[in-house]
């Protein structure tokens, strides 16, 4: 029996509005099922339970938004990207958009850092912020395993504040790799109750030189 031939295309959303309240597993689903609808030549896992083949780059965390976001999924032929993105988007419900698709150039393992864009319910100044997070930010830090009190400082690459009406907006570089993620929650967590809410857009994932992974 020959292999079976698969074609990984890369597809970039945003992921907005009322689908920031969506779980991952959700939008997993959601996504499967547009995929199903798109009449795309998946591929399918072979075996008992046959499934897609499809991988998420960096999920956000839930009330969180993403103006880049990116998933591959398999396919059984070489498809037109624009025509295959075409036919996700139409399957997928509002707020959940398609930009475009493309044959991938790297790899998700080589995903670093990600941007965001942090709207503070603050009355702290640009500037005040700046300098708390200036020196060390120190966290309680949970994973699966265990919860400790760490200092996040050095998986925070750059950031910069602005000041705007009614608080501030907080543009952060952030660790994303894979083993050394940092969600953007515990920048707020450190500010403590100095911040009343917190909107959080992701705008970019990012390589090692800082170039957006496609």
């Amino acid at each position: 029996m020959q292999p079976i031939v698969k074609y990984t295309l890369r597809v970039c959303w945003q992921k907005k509005g009322n689908a920031k309240y969506i779980s991952h597993l959700d939008t997993q689903r959601t996504v499967t099922r547009a995929l199903v609808r798109s009449g795309l030549p998946l591929y399918y896992s072979q075996g008992y339970n046959p499934h897609l083949k499809l991988v998420f780059a960096l999920p956000v965390s839930m009330y969180q938004e993403a103006l880049y976001d990116l998933f591959d999924i398999d396919l059984l032929e070489r498809v037109d990207p624009a025509a295959a993105a075409e036919a996700i988007n139409s399957a997928l419900p509002e707020d959940m958009t398609v930009i475009s698709a493309a044959y991938p150039v790297k790899k998700f393992k080589e995903l670093v850092f990600a941007s965001y864009d942090m709207r503070l319910d603050t009355a702290l100044s640009a500037a005040e912020v700046t300098e708390m997070l200036a020196g060390e930010v120190r966290v309680e830090k949970k994973s699966k395993k265990k919860c400790q009190v760490v200092d996040i400082s050095p998986m925070i690459k750059s950031l910069t504040a602005e000041d705007t009406e009614g608080g501030v907006i907080l543009r952060p570089v952030l660790s994303a790799a894979p083993d050394a993620y940092l969600n953007p929650k515990y920048l707020v967590d450190f500010l403590g109750d100095k911040v009343k809410g917190c909107d959080t857009v992701r705008t970019m994932l990012f390589d090692g030189d800082m170039e957006p992974l496609k």
